[in-house]
């Protein structure tokens, strides 16, 4: 998550607003934040509702870490939304470790938003 901060100045210019979502409690989401370095709007998922809506759960690595009460984890993913609440791109890692590229996300944005 932290690497896509690179593209701050590209999502101002755009209107784009970065959401994530993560099995952590809100409070740990508060007492946490500073370490992603991301200014964006943090959701709370931990019961995975908003993960299968989208048909996210990790089913390659179903465990959560024991201190974890999420039942699974979410594959990393990244989509593009517009205003309509329409998905326009996703892209979804084949590794529960790794992350959308930031250079692959302002592809994407050039070519829905520009």
């Amino acid at each position: 998550m932290r690497r896509l901060e690179e593209l701050r100045g590209e999502f101002d210019r755009r209107g784009v607003q970065v959401v994530t979502v993560s099995t952590d409690h809100p409070a740990e989401i508060q007492a946490d934040r500073h370490y992603h370095g991301l200014q964006a709007r943090m959701l709370s998922d931990p019961q995975l509702k908003v993960t299968d809506a989208f048909g996210l759960r990790n089913q390659g690595y179903n465990s959560a870490p024991p201190s974890d009460d999420a039942p699974a984890l979410p594959v990393p993913t990244t989509l593009l939304v517009d205003t309509n609440g329409t998905v326009l791109w996703i892209d979804m890692s084949e590794n529960y470790q790794r992350r959308s590229d930031p250079k692959v996300v302002l592809e994407a944005m050039q070519t829905y938003f520009d």
